[in-house]
């Protein structure tokens, strides 16, 4: 949500981590307004153009989630902190999930044998993945594009969780004991595909 976004910023900013970030990169994050979008992408392109790259923070089922192509080197990694799941309470969420709880007895008397009915949970939890695939997406926009996805939550560790990530991300997955460990991989990562343009 753009709330916890704003919380994790400027607490970067208080702590000194945004400081450190922005002594080589500079920090663009997305825009509450429809109609400061624009601006936004276009000083992002600016500063990827120049060379000089830059970090842009975004939410999930955000602005910057459909309708901007991010492709080769305006977007190499992405990190995804938390899992998306949509505001429990919003209406839309708590109508759904009953809706799909009320129906599950008839839907489960016209299944073939096998076949999982959806139940409202069930639903809850694929609407948090399909924005984490969303997101992912957003890095690899093509088939000779690469770049890093990074997911910063244990729950991703799970083969629960790895089941429902897209099907060509899976056999990529590396599951890093620590930070160390993880820039060891992106590091050795980013060496493999620097001569890609």
């Amino acid at each position: 949500s753009y709330s916890v976004m704003e919380i994790c910023h400027e607490h970067w900013q208080k702590s000194g981590i945004a400081a450190r970030i922005e002594k080589h990169k500079t920090i663009v994050v997305e825009a509450k307004l429809s109609s400061e979008m624009g601006a936004c992408v276009e000083r992002y392109e600016e500063l990827v153009q120049r060379g000089q790259g830059a970090m842009f923070f975004a939410v999930c089922r955000g602005k910057a989630s459909e309708g901007i192509d991010f492709a080769d080197r305006r977007a190499r990694a992405v990190v995804i902190t938390g899992l998306p799941y949509p505001p429990l309470k919003e209406p839309r969420v708590v109508l759904k999930r009953k809706y799909l709880d009320a129906i599950r007895p008839e839907q489960a008397q016209m299944l073939r044998a096998g076949d999982k009915v959806l139940t409202g949970n069930d639903w809850y939890q694929q609407q948090a993945y399909r924005a984490v695939n969303q997101a992912i997406g957003r890095v690899i926009r093509h088939r000779n594009d690469y770049g890093a996805v990074i997911l910063c939550d244990d729950r991703f560790g799970s083969s629960a969780a790895r089941d429902a990530l897209s099907l060509w991300l899976r056999p990529r997955i590396h599951v890093c004991a620590g930070f160390g460990d993880a820039s060891k991989e992106l590091v050795r990562f980013f060496k493999a595909n620097l001569s890609k343009p």
